[in-house]
This record gives C-alpha cells, sequence and structure tokens, in this order.
C-alpha cells in the first residue's frame, strides 16, 4: 500500500512541474507591439509668447462734403465701373464729385491765371525800367508784391474748387461709401466715403505678468487667424507698457502687422506668437511624445525589434517640438505612436 502512493506521488508531482513549466513558457511569450517611427533630426525651434486681439487698421477716416452740390461717383478705372465698397484706391483719387456751377463761377479761375501773366509782365516791365533809371526800387517791389498776390490768389482758388472733388487722402480701401441717388443735392457735412490702410495693421493686446521678463521692443511676431491658416504674416512688437494691471496680473502691449496682400481684415481676431527664443539646426522631436517617470524625461528608440527607453534632457519648444540637449543622436528611430504601452525591450513591431 505504501509502494502504491509513492508511485501516485510521484506521477501527480510530474504534472505539477509539467503544467508549471507549461506556465513558464506561455509568461515568457511576449506580446508585439505595433509602433510609428521618425527620425531624430535638427530643426529650427523658436519658442513664443502668445497673445490675442483684434486686428486693426493704421489708418482710417470719413470724408464729409465741404460744399453743397450735385453727387456725381466717379468710375474706377481699373473695373470700368462707379467705386464701390472694397475697391482699392490710392492717394489722390477722385472718388467723387460735387458739381455747382455757380460755386465754379464765383472762384474765377480763369481771371485769376490772367491777372497772374498781367502782373509778372508788370514786375519785368518795372525791373527793365529800373535799369534804365526810369522806376525806382519801390515801384519794383511793388510790382512784385502785385505778381505774388496774384500767385496766392491762384492756390486759394485751386484749393476752394478742390472741395468739389472728394478725394482718398492716402492709399487704402473704400469701406463705407453711403449711397446717394446720381446729381441729388447734397449739402456741406454730409459723409461722402470711408478709407481704410490696412496694408498695415496694429494688435493692441494683453500680455500675462510672468511673460514681461522674456519680452522686448522689436520682437518678430507670427500673426494668423482662423480664416487664413495657410497663411502666416509677418509682425513686431512695437510697445510695452511697464506697467501690470492689478485685476487682470496683465500688462499692455502693441504689435504691428505687415499685411501687403490685405488677407487679415480689420476687425478679425488674430493670435499672435512673439518669437522670445529661436535656436537653428538644434536636434528635435514631437514635443508630445516625452513622458515622464521617476522625475526623467523618457522617450523610446527602436533598435532592431526591441523598444529602448531613453532618458534625455530638453531645451525650448514650440508648438510641436521640442529641443533634445542630451540623450539622442541624429538619426535615431524615435516611437511617436504605440510608446504608451511599451517599456524597456518591448517587442515591437514598425508600421509604415
Amino acid at each position: 500500500m505504501n509502494s502504491y502512493l509513492k508511485v501516485i506521488g510521484l506521477v501527480f508531482g510530474g504534472v505539477l512541474l509539467c503544467a508549471c513549466g507549461r506556465n513558464q513558457d506561455n509568461s515568457s511569450s511576449e506580446t508585439t507591439t505595433p509602433v510609428w517611427i521618425e527620425e531624430a533630426k535638427p530643426r529650427t525651434i523658436e519658442e513664443y509668447v502668445t497673445a490675442t486681439g483684434t486686428a486693426k487698421a493704421t489708418q482710417t477716416t470719413e470724408i464729409k462734403s465741404e460744399m453743397d452740390g450735385k453727387y456725381v461717383l466717379q468710375r474706377n478705372p481699373k473695373t470700368g465701373k462707379p467705386y464701390q465698397l472694397g475697391d482699392v484706391v490710392e492717394k489722390g483719387t477722385v472718388i467723387i464729385r460735387l458739381e455747382n456751377k455757380q460755386y465754379e463761377n464765383d472762384v474765377q479761375l480763369e481771371s485769376k491765371k490772367l491777372q497772374i501773366e498781367i502782373t509778372e509782365k508788370e514786375w519785368e516791365g518795372q525791373k527793365t525800367l529800373l535799369e534804365k533809371g526810369g522806376a525806382t526800387q519801390k515801384d519794383v517791389n511793388t510790382a512784385e508784391t502785385s505778381y505774388i498776390n496774384a500767385k496766392l490768389a491762384l492756390e486759394n482758388a485751386y484749393i476752394t474748387l478742390s472741395k468739389m472733388e472728394i478725394k482718398a487722402p492716402f492709399d487704402g480701401v473704400i469701406v463705407s461709401l453711403p449711397y446717394y441717388t446720381p446729381n441729388v443735392e447734397v449739402t456741406s457735412g454730409q459723409a461722402m466715403v470711408g478709407i481704410m490702410d490696412y496694408s498695415k495693421m496694429y494688435v493692441e493686446t494683453q500680455f500675462p505678468e510672468n511673460s514681461m521678463p522674456k519680452l522686448k521692443v522689436g520682437q518678430r511676431v507670427h500673426i494668423t487667424n482662423y480664416n487664413i491658416k495657410s497663411d502666416t504674416l509677418k509682425g513686431e512688437l512695437t510697445q510695452l507698457s511697464p506697467v501690470i494691471n492689478e485685476d487682470t496680473r496683465t500688462f499692455l502691449g502693441y504689435i504691428l502687422i505687415d499685411n501687403p496682400k490685405l488677407k487679415l481684415r480689420p476687425g478679425m481676431f488674430a493670435k499672435a506668437d512673439v518669437v522670445t527664443v529661436k535656436k537653428d539646426s538644434v536636434l528635435s522631436i514631437p514635443k508630445d511624445i516625452v513622458t515622464k517617470r521617476r522625475g526623467n524625461q523618457i522617450v523610446f528608440t527602436v533598435d532592431r525589434s526591441a523598444a529602448v527607453e531613453k532618458n534625455i534632457k530638453t531645451g525650448i519648444n514650440d508648438d510641436k517640438y521640442i529641443e533634445v540637449k542630451s540623450g539622442l543622436e541624429k538619426g535615431d528611430r524615435v516611437v511617436v505612436k504605440g510608446y504608451e504601452w511599451l517599456r524597456d525591450r518591448s517587442r515591437v513591431k514598425v508600421m509604415k
């Protein structure tokens, strides 16, 4: 009976050993994790302080009539049509004329032109007589004064007549153009046209208090708007207030924007990234893949078919990439997707 029990025990022990061996084999097998990689390589990285604000035109004006007259909207030579909202105009362009024959007659432009000719000849004649002894210096001076006054009278006549023309005071865009029936009589003081120059724009914005040591006048700025995502405009930080707002813990700044193609419009919401630090050709990787473990910054690279945990030191970063100061080499294959499930020496399969 005892020998029988010994045999049974040996058989049972063998079965347990086999089962344990199979469990150990199963535990040693590891799932292969699919990963996507990107090579670490040099890039230019700019670190920003970001602010937002409303874009405004640097020049804007509303021109009013300075006299009574019949309203005549001029034609845009570029389109062949009467001027309308959105038309680009150059400085000095006549947009509207006010016709008033009585006003023109009262100015007496032609008689003033003739008066210049008469007084100029009189002045020349007096100078000739002075050389011959037939006139005094006082006579010459009087004739010269009459000539100067005649010129001034003609200049004033032109200034007076210029009130009949509504001109663009600077290069810009027509942004308001109240409707008047053609040839209707308008009176002095009525709004005629509004013009903006937004080839240069500015943003008045607020910066957080903690950014004050990083910012200084003259720094470059990248300007974006959700309506023009494909384009980044250039700007410059032009003014900074030295005073912190006690309620908001922010301080005021002004940014000048180059807008040569008029893509950014007055009133648009603008995002401004002020470049505080720029480094060229620094080794960098996507910043979102850097994780922290035990106080270290960790990324994974791929060596053959295994993940390798790397401790790295980082520097500046922009919205996508971060500088790697140490821990990686140029060309290292860094895991950018699938790293969440990895540990050192995990088996991986690189996906394409």
